[in-house]
């Protein structure tokens, strides 16, 4: 009993760490937040349509993959220049 008690505190502080350790690294990441929920948001719109038409793991799986790649295209095809220019912009010029 005791055994699986030190594994299960094991488990969480290793889960801990390792968000603690993303949070750590975040502010170094060059992302902006459409980068990351443009595609998000696409991949669960993919999931969503993909269960409507037949509701098993693999058709929810595919869609939200479709999705993905869809929105990651959307985003580099339209909206890069757009988040590109604006951080130019609002950079001192030295």
């Amino acid at each position: 009993m005791r055994r699986r008690q030190k594994e299960g505190i094991l488990r969480w502080r290793s889960k801990f760490l390792a968000i603690m350790l993303i949070i750590a690294l975040m502010p170094a990441c060059q992302t902006h937040t459409a980068q990351i929920f443009i595609p998000l948001a696409y991949g669960l719109t993919g999931l969503c349509i993909a269960l409507l038409i037949s509701p098993t793991p693999t058709a929810a799986l595919v869609g939200l993959l479709v999705g993905a790649l869809l929105g990651a295209a959307v985003y580099n095809n339209s909206l890069k220049r757009y988040f590109l220019e604006r951080y130019r912009l609002s950079e001192p010029q030295k």
